[in-house]
């Protein structure tokens, strides 16, 4: 009898092939459709390591990932620096970053997607480093778990395995990233230090970053 190596067995609702599955490209994506209605302005426009956040969010990916696109709503496709990168136009922006995820998945369907939100500047390249290193391409996704329990949805490497789960999710009204994530199979990492993870959201967090940003970078 011929053992067939690409059949799975399952271990925790995880399944484990018996030689390793082809692993598919990781492309990088920003986050930056959002709204920004308590910041009040385009979050990836804003400043933190002396150029827009979007372009330092992207630098960061493009040092992990084969190439990086950035996730926008229509009305973002004029504004510079948006006008100068590759982009990925995310026509219902309003339902969250998972429609700008499955808006990239409509675009390069065999790709893992390294996901970054740029209301997260405090995310540095050893953090991205985490989650391809510690890769999981069975899983759906390969994860941060908050010291608070919650895993984070938006620094996160997501597989092509979750395209239809996220997709059933969003077309039952339900557009959490986060739940799909619960649901698994997810690989989990410890976190890193909190405040790499920390959103950014409001006027007040912004400056509050900023002066982080600038001790620890002074330091």
């Amino acid at each position: 009898m011929v053992e067939d190596l690409d059949s799975p067995v399952y271990e925790n609702g995880m399944a484990l092939h018996k030689h390793p599955l082809r692993e598919t490209p990781i492309r990088g994506l920003v986050l930056a459709g959002g709204r920004s209605a308590r910041m009040r302005r385009d979050k990836g426009l804003l400043t933190y390591h002396r150029m827009p956040q979007v372009l330092w969010v992207r630098g960061l990916l493009s040092r992990l990932c084969e190439d990086v696109y950035v996730s926008i709503n229509p009305e973002q496709c004029a504004i510079q620096p948006y006008d100068d990168l590759p982009t990925l136009v995310d026509q219902e922006a309003d339902r969250g970053p998972a429609a700008g995820l499955l808006s990239a998945w409509e675009a390069l369907p065999e790709s893992a997607w390294l996901v970054v939100a740029v209301d997260l500047p405090l995310v540095d390249t050893d953090t991205l480093a985490a989650l391809v290193a510690g890769r999981a391409p069975d899983a759906l996704a390969t994860a941060f778990r908050h010291p608070d329990g919650v895993l984070e949805p938006v620094c996160t490497l997501w597989e092509p395995a979750a395209r239809p789960a996220l997709s059933d999710c969003l077309s039952s009204g339900d557009g959490s990233l986060r739940r799909v994530l619960e649901a698994g199979p997810t690989k989990e990492l410890a976190a890193p230090a909190p405040r790499v993870l920390m959103s950014v959201n409001t006027p007040g967090e912004y400056r509050a970053a900023l002066t982080r940003i600038e001790l620890d970078e002074g330091a």
